[in-house]
């Protein structure tokens, strides 16, 4: 049985709340979700089982991302961009990837044109401690129709598991905005094939085809 989600004010007790997959486990506070990052975590910080809601991956994707820093292990690396693509477009992706190589975000897709709706992509590319890309997300591309056509402003919760060894090798990542998805990704593989400096492939997008930046 599904449990639909209920808005939690900042003086509640925290909930555990599971959406279809059953791997991922979340602890609400505030209104706002953090991915509880491992089993020793959830046993350290007094969690039962049993007091896990299951919600559906609506409701689940309804429920704002949040820091929650107690929570946060040493090895999560943040994800955070807020990008004009220009012609009225913007993009914003929050989230972490944590040491499992596990990725929660959440991305903003938006137009303030009449009729000129877009596609845009988001692209992760995790880079070594020497700033080298080492590989790379999945694509991640998200739509919008202009004001006065449909949904010109939409939200979207998406996940992804990396390899566990490249998540290791893994000291910082770059966020990516672009509304050529096309072209952005072939030029992300083209910089880890030629070890290209992650600060060199972010000056390289953000003056032609997107923005982008490192954390």
């Amino acid at each position: 049985m599904t449990t639909r989600y209920r808005m939690e004010s900042s003086t509640t007790a925290p909930r555990l709340v599971q959406g279809a997959n059953p791997n991922y486990i979340y602890v609400v506070e505030g209104g706002k979700r953090q991915l509880v990052p491992d089993a020793h975590t959830f046993r350290a910080r007094g969690y039962d089982p049993k007091h896990i809601e299951r919600v559906s991956d609506q409701d689940l994707a309804a429920i704002p991302v949040g820091p929650m820093p107690r929570l946060m292990p040493t090895s999560m690396l943040t994800i955070d961009l807020d990008s004009f693509l220009g012609a009225g477009h913007y993009m914003t992706t929050h989230g972490a990837l944590y040491g499992s190589g596990h990725i929660d975000a959440q991305t903003r897709t938006r137009t303030i044109t009449w009729f000129g709706g877009f596609h845009g992509a988001v692209y992760l590319v995790f880079s070594d401690a020497n700033g080298i890309p080492r590989g790379m997300s999945q694509t991640h591309v998200f739509g919008v129709d202009g004001t006065w056509i449909g949904q010109s402003d939409r939200t979207v919760y998406w996940a992804e598991d990396i390899d566990p060894s490249l998540a290791e090798k893994t000291t910082s990542l770059a966020v990516f905005h672009s509304w050529a998805p096309t072209d952005l990704q072939q030029r992300i593989e083209r910089a880890i094939a030629l070890a290209t400096p992650i600060l060199q492939l972010i000056k390289d997008i953000k003056s032609t085809i997107g923005d982008g930046k490192t954390t």
